[in-house]
């Protein structure tokens, strides 16, 4: 028998679809695969969520805070993912940490590889107490020669890199082995690390003899068209045109794919695809499912004391409440759930209720694991349609005849990811690991693949003030299109519902007035209509940094600091508190050095109790009562907080004109935390008064101004009609 290892299941899918009912081999994933060629005497795999737990337990004697990693079991549990894919790589490609300690020639790491080390040997060494085995700290196994006792031959269809480890394993294979792939300009590297030089190809290799079986030269790229809009709706409206120009030339639908670099983008197909025209094939996350949000919401409640949170699962919080052990949270979750989220859960439930370390913490810790561990599922194939969309690692090794890829951004291809915070480039590339430019390469590599499969194809990237086009597509020699805003603005339209949205008159102009409020009814009315009359509100959170900036002002602030240098201090460890390892090296990295000189400046201003987020007296004109919450009061000075890299507030001084309207003997300053500038604004009242003598509630669309093209009701204020 033969046995053929691909590189997903979608690709296995695929394989069987073609054989027409015909005698089928062995077919197995290529992670499935490794897995089952090996097995170590005496201990059992380690299952994935329950590293954590051992990790954990390894370091409790060791300082983690110098990798910046809070000790707290919540905390950890959270980024404790950035230590195991660090063991897992030098595990793959057979280094050692000693190893990279001699590659850091200057020291830039020694601290972070110290503490390392320490977590590497007592992780070790507990699993080994506990007859458990972790590939990432694995020393010796066999080849399970069982698995192969009916094979004849393996044949792997390789579509991305194997390390060394991989590789060792599969020249130890007791029967034939045959690796198909291909050689491009951007994988070329990948592959003589492998297997040696090779021209660019398509071949089938020998791995044991060395031999190359066959080879054919690589087939041409497809003709590519590429074109670009100033938003994502823009560009959701060129896919569905797109796929209809390509079922138009006669493309069949189930031949069609849409490649998502950022399959977060899924959500705006999802929402326009009225006829179930698609399929997704990175599945529905589980995070959307009513029992994880549930969930969710007892354990924000139960440790955060959130109040929404109890309004939305108020009888469910104090079911919980209630529970007392481990087996009964389990029996919570599943009683809960529906019959559609059982299917998933009852296998990993069993899983979960073998873990017996599990019993011995807390309800909320408990809880905690349960949502890090759903938060990966995914329910299958949504929606069923003919046309696949798929992410570009799901689309390794699969065939098309027509591909649109979105999202054709600098921030997205290629994105390599941020998991490794602990070495530079420098060092991996001494130390013999993976680069950056090596991940990237790969990366590339697949994108190209896609392009070689297909018979047409179509890439669209979205471009403003924000975004800029990936500069992969001078290398692929394509040029950068043009906007096709206007062509396609009606193709997304003539799908959703009502056809066309209509609004009669003029809404009335409300009694209280806020700097926000009074900002938005001057720029556009429309877009106060759609945000404060209709109530649609953008969930995304467009400056995370200044709301968290904000937040620690405030706490730190309740009692005066004693020095410049612990006011800096403690803004610090408020800011990177809780955060993510991603948002902790941002903060640290963009903004540490500027909160430093801030703090420092802004000490001298502490001669008397600040006041934070304080709202100041009411007000009257004419008919309005004006209202304006300060950032922070000193004596008779306001200050407002402002993160943007740009200066813009000082354009238009409407929020210090309605403090001044409201304190009219305060001082106001704008507190320019980017720049670490202390500005003092001068605002006059008279022209406050002439904005809001202006305002009216009448519903027009203006002509179109540069904000318009990132306004969040841009959209909807395409298709009005007065």
């Amino acid at each position: 028998m033969i046995l053929k290892v691909f590189s997903t299941k979608r690709e296995i899918r695929e394989f069987v679809k073609s054989q027409n009912d015909s005698f089928l081999p062995k077919l197995i994933t290529i992670g499935e695969f490794l897995d089952k060629c090996i097995i170590v005497k005496n201990a059992s795999l380690i299952d994935g969520d329950f590293k954590k737990i051992y990790l954990y337990k390894a370091l409790e004697n060791i300082d983690i805070e110098k990798l910046g990693l809070k000790k707290d079991f919540l905390n950890f549990f959270k980024n404790a993912e950035f230590i195991i894919s660090f063991f897992n790589e030098i595990y793959l490609e057979k280094r050692s940490i000693e190893d990279i300690e001699l590659a850091d020639t200057y020291l830039e790491y020694e601290e972070h590889l110290s503490v390392l080390k320490e977590i590497y040997y007592e992780y070790k060494k507990l699993l080994k107490e506990n007859s458990l085995y972790d590939k990432t700290v694995l020393e010796e196994y066999e080849i399970n020669r069982n698995f192969f006792e009916n094979i004849d031959k393996t044949e792997i269809y390789l579509s991305g890199y194997l390390p060394k480890t991989d590789l060792e394993i599969i020249k130890n294979i007791p029967v034939p082995v045959e690796m198909v792939f291909r050689v491009t300009p951007y994988n070329r590297n990948l592959i003589q690390k492998m297997f040696g030089e090779f021209k660019l190809g398509e071949y089938r290799f020998d791995i044991h003899q060395n031999i190359v079986l066959d080879y054919k030269p690589l087939p041409d790229m497809a003709d590519v068209e590429v074109e670009h809009f100033s938003s994502r709706i823009a560009q959701t409206s060129y896919i569905f045109a797109s796929i209809e120009e390509m079922v138009a030339k006669g493309v069949k639908p189930e031949k069609i794919a849409v490649i998502l670099p950022d399959e977060t983008y899924s959500r705006y197909l999802k929402l326009l695809d009225t006829k179930n025209n698609l399929n997704f094939a990175m599945g529905e996350s589980f995070t959307h499912s009513q029992i994880y949000i549930m969930l969710e919401a007892v354990y924000n409640y139960t440790v955060q004391k959130d109040e929404v949170s109890y309004l939305k699962a108020k009888e469910k919080i104090e079911e919980f409440e209630k529970l007392n052990t481990f087996d009964e949270i389990l029996q919570f979750v599943l009683k809960h759930a529906t019959l559609k989220e059982r299917k998933l859960l009852d296998e990993e439930i069993y899983k979960i209720s073998k873990l017996d370390a599990l019993k011995h913490y807390s309800k909320e810790e408990i809880l905690h694991f349960l949502l890090e561990r759903f938060k990966n599922l995914t329910f299958d194939d949504v929606k069923g349609g003919k046309v696949t969309v798929m992410g570009v690692l799901e689309s390794r090794g699969m065939k098309f005849d027509g591909v649109i890829i979105a999202d054709f951004n600098d921030e997205f291809v290629p994105n390599v990811g941020d998991k490794d915070f602990f070495l530079n480039s420098a060092i991996r590339k001494k130390a013999k690991l993976p680069t950056r430019k090596d991940k990237e390469a790969l990366q590339k590599n697949y994108y190209y693949n896609i392009l070689l499969n297909a018979k047409f194809a179509k890439i669209s990237y979205v471009k403003n003030e924000e975004k800029e086009p990936s500069r992969f597509l001078y290398e692929l020699g394509l040029d950068f299109g043009e906007n096709r805003d206007e062509y396609y603005s009606q193709a997304v339209y003539k799908t959703s519902k009502p056809e066309f949205y209509e609004y009669k008159g003029a809404f009335e102009l409300p009694e209280t007035i806020t700097p926000t409020k009074l900002k938005t009814l001057l720029e556009c009315p429309m877009k106060y209509y759609f945000s404060y009359v209709l109530n649609i509100k953008n969930d995304e959170d467009k400056d995370y940094f200044g709301s968290r900036l904000h937040n620690a002002l405030q706490i730190v602030l309740k009692t005066q600091p004693g020095s410049a240098e612990e006011y800096f201090s403690r803004i610090m460890s408020e800011l990177l508190k809780n955060c993510s390892k991603r948002e902790y090296f941002e903060i640290k990295s963009e903004w540490e050095d500027k909160i430093k000189k801030f703090a420092y400046i802004d000490f001298e201003e502490l001669t008397k109790p600040a006041q934070c987020e304080i709202q100041l007296p009411s007000g009257k004109y004419k008919n309005f009562i004006i209202q304006a919450r300060a950032d922070r009061v000193i004596g008779n000075k306001i200050y407002d907080y402002k993160t943007s890299k740009k200066q813009d507030y000082l354009k238009d001084l409407t929020q210090a004109e309605v403090y001044k309207y409201l304190m009219p003997e305060s001082e106001i300053y704008y507190w320019d935390i980017y720049n670490v500038k202390l500005i003092k604004v001068d605002p006059d009242i008279k022209s406050l008064e002439k904005k809001l003598d202006s305002i009216s509630g009448e519903i027009k669309r203006s002509e179109e101004k540069d904000m318009c093209k990132f306004c969040d009701y841009r959209f909807a204020c395409l298709h009005f009609e007065s």
